[in-house]
């Protein structure tokens, strides 16, 4: 495990170096300040070349059981898996050239989570709080059009429960790099590949592997309509993501499965409260489906709910609602009704990974 590690700690030197360079070329900087971290811009460039120079000495060294041991991995073979993690270090290498400001792109990240009760439609999650989300860090290094980037980045996914539950109970810390194109300026869709440790604490046990995805993100607003009522401003949110991924997950279970999952919400903003927020009704839909026809990843789930979204700054969205849902799952021919109550939360940042309308 310490070569996997090593590539998530390479990364990360990479963000410090990039985010050095930016720091180092901004015209507010005195001589000695730029100096000072153009000499630490160096430093984590040299860095980063020790442990790419140690990691493929490593691999060359390495016998056979230990990449044996990574089975789970769709990249299972002892010559693959070396030359994957090479290939990702050395392109990561690239992006600790120092740049002048004007060439750094963007270092876009995001955060999203959720605490839900009950967890699930699932009879067992009947009396379960669950509470999960997700933190991505990125670094747009290389643009192949005003709406084409490419980008590395690092990932934590994160969910727990008071059930205690070994699925409900984990940690993933992931590293990767993807192609992101905009659409338009709400419209992102991406596709990539990363590298996955998956940490299970009921168990205790750990899985790692790469995955191949593709993901979309999307929003609209549709034309406001005019009221009498000045306290009631109406617009028309919605919001559409979507995933496919290669395998499903590093579960033996989802090995060598390809699964397709996605949310489509319609929503209508009814009223303002001051500070307090926006009343909104909405109408949802879950969606998911694999290759290999396992229950759990076979289901539609239509919802409709009331909630208060509340805006704080300029990126981060509060959210507190009740929901009833209704899920279908067509492998075991199963249907189950819920009503949720819950609070989830979104932020972004850095406005330059929004569009890429930059000059060729």
């Amino acid at each position: 495990m310490l070569i996997e590690y090593s590539l998530i700690l390479h990364l990360l030197i990479v963000y410090l170096s990039q985010l050095l360079a930016i720091i180092e070329n901004n015209n507010y900087l005195s001589k000695l300040e730029n100096h000072v971290f153009n000499l630490l811009a160096r430093l984590f460039n040299f860095l980063s070349l020790i442990i790419m120079h140690l990691r493929w000495t490593t691999f060359r060294q390495s016998p056979y059981p230990y990449f044996h041991q990574t089975q789970s991995s769709i990249f299972s073979s002892s010559l693959i898996s070396p030359l994957l993690f090479s290939i990702l270090s050395s392109a990561s290498i690239l992006v600790t050239i120092p740049a002048k400001a004007e060439k750094i792109l963007g270092t876009p990240g995001n955060t999203w989570g959720e605490i839900r009760f009950p967890g699930s439609a699932q009879p067992e999650d009947k009396h379960n709080l669950i509470i999960e989300g997700a933190v991505e860090q990125g670094i747009d290094f290389y643009r192949l059009s005003s709406d084409s980037v490419l980008n590395i980045f690092s990932k934590l996914d994160y969910t727990s429960d008071t059930e205690g539950y070994d699925w409900n109970r984990k940690l993933k810390l992931g590293a990767g790099v993807k192609l992101r194109h905009y659409l338009s300026d709400t419209t992102v869709i991406a596709f990539g590949a990363k590298y996955e440790i998956d940490k299970r604490f009921v168990d205790d046990r750990t899985m790692d592997g790469f995955q191949l995805f593709s993901n979309w993100y999307g929003t609209w607003d549709l034309p406001n309509v005019n009221s009498s009522d000045s306290g009631r401003a109406m617009s028309f949110p919605g919001i559409t993501w979507g995933e496919i991924r290669y395998p499903g997950s590093q579960a033996p279970s989802e090995d060598n499965d390809i699964i397709l999952e996605g949310y489509v919400e319609q929503g209508v903003d009814w009223m303002k409260l001051d500070t307090l927020g926006t009343i909104n009704f909405y109408a949802n839909l879950d969606y998911i489906t694999d290759s290999k026809e396992l229950d759990w990843n076979n289901s539609i789930t239509s919802g409709v709910g009331i909630k208060l979204k509340k805006v704080i700054g300029s990126n981060l969205l509060l959210e507190f609602g009740i929901e009833a849902a209704h899920e279908r799952r067509w492998v075991s021919d199963q249907t189950d009704n819920v009503v949720f109550v819950y609070l989830n939360w979104s932020s972004w940042w850095d406005p330059r990974a929004i569009r890429l309308n930059l000059p060729e």
